[in-house]
């Protein structure tokens, strides 16, 4: 096979990136080869002096084209060297030519001074493109876990079609219109349908608990459960603990039971008011994810169960609070509390402004689909005070920062300040949801302080 040179590999070799340690002997090389061949085709003018044309430049012009300024600089010197060796050992009586090494040492310090600038543009090029080539593999990494996520996303929308915020507001507009329900568990079955969505469950079935004592007619099912064990270990361990359990808890290690989780429905007052035991779902759905999204689910809808008691004592401090935002008050409560979900309240109280108004309605158009809004309508101000569920104090300043930005869009008003609107937040902790919410609006001069 014949040996063949790509032009790239010429180019390589023509114009290599940097100086390599062969640059010293191609200067050598190069230097003494070129009088080597002018001693050869005369000796008595190795240098070549006397032609027409100065073919011993060739040598440092090139060298200066392919290594620069230095490289020529080095050629150069070793034919001065060399002149000067041959002066001496031949006794020439011959004037140094001083025209002729004016002439060549510029020509090819020109090419060395050309050279080294395309050097530096080069190695410009080439730290661009090796930071390009390092962002274009990152982006690749980046698009190729992107990918990963997306099909992962969809194998979660597979198997959890809902979120934790969506399955919120559905038990939510379900109970809303169930609060005058007299049964023991008002609107089970629709309940239990989403649990059985979002956690999958295929087995399953929902027990009234009254007074700890479980009644075994069901009142929702999904699939065909067997009868209520109510000697089962992990049934009692539940009730007595008063927490989810599942097969995989630490006490219940050498335990035997037909279920595969047992949760209570515990509400806010800490009493039990049913009890979801679940027989059969799918293996990788048994998580601690979904234990935690099921357990949270259930605690909600136990609020709900319990909710006109309980708000009462914001209803009766503030009888112009809707029933809605005071019930999901005590929810998130209670989310906080046992599961560490933060919530947030904010209030905008604007003022006596020309736009006052339009404000008050652009803010009431900003709320979002979680979000609940308590209008308060004064003489002097209007207040908007808004539930954030599920969301901390990172929402709460981009919600802040979003508002300020379309108040500087529509009305002209690059703060809050020039709006006429003072913003207020609350964050939901473990301080009792009636308080929280008086020290808001004597803040907001809503009410003096008692």
């Amino acid at each position: 096979m014949p040996f063949t040179l790509s032009r790239r590999q010429i180019a390589a070799f023509l114009a290599p990136k940097q100086a390599n340690r062969l640059m010293l002997f191609e200067i050598a090389l190069f230097t003494f080869g070129i009088i080597s061949l002018g001693a050869w085709s005369n000796p008595n003018d190795p240098f070549m002096v006397e032609l027409p044309f100065p073919w011993l430049w060739l040598a440092p012009t090139l060298l200066g084209l392919r290594y620069g300024t230095l490289a020529a600089f080095g050629s150069i010197g070793l034919i001065a060297g060399s002149w000067s060796l041959w002066d001496l050992l031949s006794q020439n009586i011959t004037p140094f030519p001083a025209h002729f090494f004016m002439g060549g040492l510029i020509l090819s310090l020109i090419a060395g001074e050309f050279a080294d600038v395309w050097i530096v543009r080069l190695k410009r090029v080439r730290e661009a493109n090796a930071y390009l080539n390092e962002r274009l593999e990152s982006l690749t990494r980046r698009h190729y876990l992107l990918k990963l996520s997306h099909e992962r996303l969809e194998q979660d929308m597979l198997t959890k079609p809902m979120t934790l915020r969506d399955s919120i507001m559905h038990i939510r507009e379900i109970m809303v219109t169930g609060l005058q329900d007299p049964s023991a568990l008002p609107h089970a079955n629709a309940v239990m349908h989403l649990l059985a969505q979002t956690c999958q469950l295929e087995v399953a079935a929902l027990y009234p608990v009254n007074q700890g004592k479980i009644n075994p007619k069901a009142c929702a099912t999904i699939g065909t459960p067997q009868a209520i064990d109510a000697n089962d270990a992990l049934l009692s361990y539940a009730l007595e603990k008063n927490e989810l359990s599942h097969l995989q808890t630490e006490s219940l290690q050498n335990a035997e039971s037909h279920y595969l989780v047992v949760a209570p429905l515990i509400a806010t007052n800490q009493q039990c008011l049913g009890v979801l035991v679940v027989e059969r779902m799918p293996f990788l759905s048994l998580n601690q994810e979904t234990l935690q999204f099921l357990g949270v689910l259930l605690g909600y809808y136990a609020d709900n169960v319990k909710l006109i008691p309980l708000a009462m004592k914001i209803l009766r401090d503030n009888p112009t609070c809707p029933i809605e935002f005071a019930s999901e008050l005590l929810r998130l409560e209670r989310v906080q509390r046992e599961s560490g979900l933060p919530s947030s309240i904010t209030a905008f109280v604007i003022s006596d402004s020309p736009h006052r108004q339009d404000i008050f309605a652009e803010m009431v158009r900003q709320r979002r689909q979680m979000d609940i809004n308590w209008d308060i309508r004064l003489s002097d101000r209007d207040i908007i005070i808004t539930m954030m569920p599920l969301h901390g104090d990172a929402a709460v300043t981009g919600y802040l920062l979003r508002s300020q930005k379309w108040l500087k869009e529509m009305f002209n008003a690059p703060s809050f300040s020039d709006a006429k609107v003072t913003p207020y937040t609350a964050l939901v902790n473990e301080r009792p949801a009636a308080d929280l919410l008086n020290n808001l609006l004597e803040r907001c001069l809503v009410k003096q302080h008692s």
